[in-house]
């Protein structure tokens, strides 16, 4: 499988309607929401999931200074910020009935904006980092089942016509660490053939 790498340097350029992975090293926080900003600059809806970090006041004000015109875009519904926590504990019990709530919820969302005929509207980017904190914390298995319910609902969505672009942020030092344990393995395959676009902010 060929995969095309992308740069993350400003202006980033969105995969649209595909699948991507963006690869983050520790060092560069805004590595996602560069995504984010490109996303709501198009005049697409965003849902974002971020990283999880271990201070959540310092985690929230770091998103809001990262992202552009945050409040406004939140207060607009532009933009759309989870708890990645809750999603997450779902995942380690193998639990995803609150992910096809979420679907639904999202469904609807980008229906009502289709309806309302916002000419600039190019659809809807969704970032999350859920499965890349799994990785993080040697989640594999769940990790990778992440992925392939993240990858089998955006082609429902692209079948339904649905203009969907889907971006995981994996940490680097995880994809890249040299190990031939299976799991480990399995994971790194798994991500190759779950994403159409490998973004990697390391060539900026």
């Amino acid at each position: 499988m060929t995969l095309e790498f992308t740069s993350t340097s400003r202006p980033a350029k969105l995969p649209l309607e595909q699948h991507g992975l963006v690869l983050y090293p520790p060092e560069d926080g805004k590595a996602a929401t560069k995504y984010v900003d490109e996303a709501l600059g198009r005049g697409r809806l965003v849902v974002y999931v971020p990283v999880n970090r271990d201070n959540d006041t310092l985690h929230i004000s770091e998103i809001e200074s990262e992202i552009t015109n945050y409040e406004d875009n939140v207060n607009r519904g532009n933009l759309l910020t989870l708890d990645i926590r809750s999603f997450y504990n779902f995942l380690l019990s193998g639990n995803m009935e609150p992910f096809e709530e979420l679907k639904e919820l999202l469904e609807e969302a980008m229906r009502e904006r289709i309806a309302s005929g916002k000419k600039n509207d190019e659809g809807v980017t969704f970032v999350s980092g859920i499965a890349g904190t799994l990785a993080t914390n040697q989640r594999f298995e769940e990790s990778i089942n992440a992925e392939k319910w993240w990858q089998k609902t955006h082609l429902e969505w692209l079948q339904k016509g649905l203009k969907v672009t889907m971006i995981c942020s994996h940490p680097s030092t995880i994809f890249d660490k040299k190990s031939q344990e299976e799991q480990f393995m399995n994971y790194k395959r798994a991500m190759l053939s779950l994403h159409q676009a490998i973004l990697d902010p390391s060539s900026t």
